[in-house]
């Protein structure tokens, strides 16, 4: 299942893997949630109050689900963001990187204005900065093996030195 992304004016025609797109965004949520848990129960060993947690300091296990599921859904945005630019610029990565730049940063920030304990605060931001750099960047490899040019997918890495053609075939010259 490819959506075709015709350039014209000369420009090679690329096409986007969708189903392999959404599998990887899929995969990648799913990491992010348990990122979030791992996070969320590693700040709470640390004896971080109030973090996915009710006053008590109980482990609130419908505040820990829920912040993980919000992680997971951001990322499913995530790929919808970047399939959508896929299909409709020119230089989808590079914008998809920006996007994903600016997106990281509101929920670093946000923890800060809840007005909670500082360890919360803290705790809270490095957890939200660590899915979002882990939802950003594996957004950003499914894109780029998702793209395919002109029959062939994309190559990883960004440009390969020329290889030197052998003489394995060539004849010795007689003596």
């Amino acid at each position: 299942m490819t959506a075709p992304l015709d350039q014209t004016r000369g420009r090679q025609t690329r096409a986007v893997d969708s189903a392999r797109l959404w599998a990887g965004g899929t995969a990648a949520a799913l990491a992010v949630g348990v990122i979030v848990l791992v996070g969320v129960l590693v700040s709470r060993a640390a004896v971080v109050p109030r973090l996915a947690g009710d006053e008590t300091g109980t482990l609130a296990t419908g505040a820990l689900a829920s912040y993980a599921v919000m992680w997971a859904v951001t990322t499913l945005l995530l790929t919808g963001v970047l399939h959508a630019l896929l299909v409709l610029t020119a230089q989808p990565l590079r914008v998809f990187r920006w996007v994903a730049c600016a997106l990281v940063v509101l929920p670093v920030v946000a923890p800060f204005t809840a007005g909670g304990s500082r360890a919360a605060e803290l705790a809270g931001a490095l957890i939200n900065l660590a899915a979002g750099l882990v939802a950003g960047l594996l957004l950003l490899r499914i894109g780029r093996v998702a793209v395919h040019a002109g029959g062939r997918e994309l190559a990883l890495v960004a440009s390969r030195p020329p290889q030197r053609v052998g003489q394995a075939g060539a004849r010795r010259p007689r003596r």
